[in-house]
């Protein structure tokens, strides 16, 4: 049975091999040359071809493991809480809003915890059991949090959970729900300081960012999002979109997916899409203007529902996967997340996680300033549960509607049925 192919870690930058220190830190070579940049992972592409296109039929395994060629762990390793294989919805009136031949929603939020991070927490659980690693931890909003406690129980290692203080009490309420240490910090980079101590001095195997400027999350790690891209082309029989659109924050799973479609490309079983997205605070669409391959700083100067997302520094390898696949990002307002919110509710039934809706909010954009032609066929990444994100859309407070009158009723009644032939 064919397995994991492997070869070693590398900088995806400068293409040195990795040295010593943690892999989640990054390129050490590159970090004193002042351009921080992420590891990546190599794999012998000539000998996963030999299996891969052909195992996927005869074969066919549930989950990541159906793409075991391309993970850094073997079958015997993987830590799965059934995460994976979640479906590509057609979202035909969402399409008709848009103006587009065929607009898929990629729903995450199926996973075991809720959202996409359960993808990489698989890996780094998985991971952290080969190299004897005493647990893990994170730094996180809510989703990578509650994913990391969740493997990390399935796995039978304990996890540190660092959130920044202010969290969103419904994610932090998710996250102690499991056994885990749950530690909040005055700022966001607090955490990274504990956590970079955890790893290098307690033994912990991080499941995020923890290096500064970030890098994004451990590269072993990253590859469990390669498993999304790989699920859409076999999804579309065997074939890439045009357009992949994601929420972004520090790009680990746009260059998870990124990473999937240039593995199959260079396999010669696929294109590669244009990946795109949209983020809060615009590091990422600045960096695109220029033509350095350094992303900096930006200020955080509006407030925004979308706190999964609101990183005011985007990693390299995010510039890299949009430059190299011809994509765009773009700056998308807490009114523009809002309005691709309630579409996808309205058009789709989905109420996704407020965060979700930023790839589809930068599709709208896309749309109306003619990026994207109306022939295309678009995935629009949701990645994660709109439950999530009940008390920052205010949600959480709302009494229902008190009515005992039978005619009050009808009138009530009657407005909603007119409104919903207006979305029609």
């Amino acid at each position: 049975m064919a397995g994991s192919t492997l070869m070693g870690l590398a900088c995806l930058r400068c293409g040195r091999a990795a040295e010593d220190g943690h892999p989640a830190g990054g390129c050490i070579r590159c970090a004193d040359e002042g351009t921080p940049a992420a590891l990546t992972t190599m794999y012998d592409l000539d000998l996963a071809s030999r299996t891969f296109a052909a195992d996927r039929v005869t074969q066919p395994q549930p989950g990541p493991l159906r793409y075991r060629e391309l993970l850094p762990i073997a079958a015997g390793e993987m830590v799965t809480l059934g995460e994976g294989g979640t479906p590509l919805l057609p979202a035909r009136r969402v399409a008709r809003a848009l103006g587009l031949r065929t607009v898929w929603i990629k729903d995450e939020s199926r996973n075991p915890t809720w959202s996409f991070k359960d993808r990489a927490a698989s890996i780094a659980a998985s991971v952290a059991l080969r190299e004897r690693a005493a647990g893990l931890v994170v730094s996180s909003t809510g989703n990578a949090a509650a994913a990391t406690a969740a493997f990390a129980a399935a796995a039978g290692l304990p996890a540190v959970l660092l959130v920044a203080a202010g969290v969103d009490p419904v994610m932090a309420g998710m996250a102690q729900g499991f056994d885990a240490l749950v530690v909040a910090t005055p700022t966001k980079k607090d955490r990274w300081v504990l956590m970079r101590h955890g790893v290098e001095e307690l033994r912990l195997f991080p499941n995020s960012n923890f290096a500064d400027p970030p890098v994004g999350v451990d590269p072993r790690a990253v590859d469990g999002y390669k498993a999304m891209g790989l699920e859409i082309w076999e999804q579309l029989h065997h074939r890439a979109p045009d357009a992949i659109y994601f929420p972004v924050g520090y790009g680990d799973s746009l260059f998870g997916v990124y990473k999937a479609f240039r593995e199959l490309r260079e396999m010669g079983l696929a294109e590669l899409p244009r990946l795109s997205g949209g983020e809060v605070y615009g590091s990422l669409s600045a960096a695109l203007r220029t033509k350095g391959d350094r992303v900096e700083a930006v200020p955080t100067d509006q407030s925004t529902v979308a706190s999964s997302i609101a990183t005011a520094q985007s990693t390299y390898q995010a510039l890299h996967a949009v430059r190299a696949s011809q994509g765009a990002v773009r700056q998308v307002s807490h009114e523009d997340i809002v309005a691709a919110q309630r579409l996808l509710v309205s058009a789709q039934g989905l109420f996704a996680e407020a965060a979700s809706a930023a790839g589809l909010a930068a599709l709208r954009a896309d749309v109306a300033d003619g990026v994207i032609g109306d022939d295309a066929e678009v995935v629009v990444i949701s990645t994660s549960a709109g439950v999530k994100s009940v008390s920052a859309l205010g949600l959480s407070g709302r009494e229902p509607r008190r009515i005992s009158d039978a005619t009050e009723f009808a009138r009530q009644v009657r407005e909603v049925i007119d409104r919903g032939k207006t979305m029609s």
